[in-house]
């Protein structure tokens, strides 16, 4: 893989993984009654909403790696009317600036009655962040990127990797969320790694099969197969793990217990990597 196509990698990983963060973090702020500060605020890696704005900020300053002339970034923004990408670039920017507004205000202001719209607004510029993402990757001339696969690995990056976030965050101590929605956002997790591994081997018997025309890369074998088989594994322990804490509500990691969200992160975040990494490396094109 080229330097342009890491830079891909981890700018498509790290933006989901912001708009997954902020898509589960409304969840616990629009339903908190009195609406009582629910997350850290400030300056603090504890704060999700800083980390959704380091990862959004790192994702852009990544992408800025796959462009020809980063000078000329601004300029993508002329063609709104016929280019996914151009809406792609105004999406993080609405989508960026919604953060800072809610960073700072969830700072500032004691018990912000508003929190709750604003994070609303920050879901939605999220959502279309995540669909022009999607959008500019399901493409005709590009078989193995042009199917319900994409959507679906893009969607389930973003909500794994952000429900986790939070989840660590909940047994560190540092964020509020009643038991009721931490089994809730457990199920939803073991369902997402469960989606996950069946599409993801249902995508590679398709690739196996696919109809290559003239580049003949190789799917179903050698580095490609093996690289898949590893992903494949540590998904079905990720997820087998997810599973197992679901199912026994006195395993749930409490306030203080971080070990197993932590292992379950990092698991998943691997996985996600990995299959990025693969995502990229199936690319070929038919016609001109």
């Amino acid at each position: 893989m080229s330097n342009r196509d890491w830079s891909l990698v981890f700018f498509t990983c790290l933006a989901q993984w912001s708009v997954g963060i902020v898509l589960w973090l409304s969840w616990p702020v629009i339903h908190n009654r009195d609406m009582s500060p629910v997350f850290e605020t400030g300056l603090s890696l504890t704060n999700p909403v800083l980390l959704a704005l380091i990862f959004i900020g790192s994702a852009t300053l990544s992408s800025f790696l796959h462009l020809g002339n980063p000078a000329n970034a601004t300029r993508a923004l002329n063609n709104l009317s016929g280019s996914w990408l151009s809406r792609e670039i105004l999406a993080i920017g609405i989508f960026t600036a919604s953060l800072v507004l809610v960073f700072f205000l969830s700072w500032k202001t004691a018990n912000p009655e508003y929190l709750k719209y604003l994070m609303a607004l920050s879901s939605l510029a999220g959502l279309a962040l995540l669909w022009t993402m999607i959008r500019i990757y399901v493409m005709p001339t590009i078989p193995a990127w042009n199917s319900w696969h994409t959507p679906v690995s893009f969607v389930s990056a973003a909500l794994s990797l952000g429900l986790l976030t939070l989840l660590l965050l909940h047994a560190d101590g540092s964020l509020t969320i009643a038991a009721h929605i931490v089994r809730i956002f457990y199920i939803a997790l073991s369902t997402i790694l469960l989606i996950e591994i069946v599409s993801g081997v249902i995508h590679q018997f398709k690739l196996a099969t696919m109809d290559q025309g003239m580049d003949k890369l190789v799917f179903d074998k050698g580095v490609f197969y093996r690289f898949f088989l590893f992903r494949m594994a540590i998904l079905v322990f990720a997820c087998q793990l997810a599973v197992v804490l679901t199912l026994n509500p006195d395993l749930l990691p409490g306030t203080g217990d971080t070990l197993w969200v932590s292992v379950l992160l990092a698991t998943v975040l691997a996985q996600e990597l990995m299959g990025r990494l693969l995502f990229y490396s199936s690319y070929f094109r038919l016609g001109v």
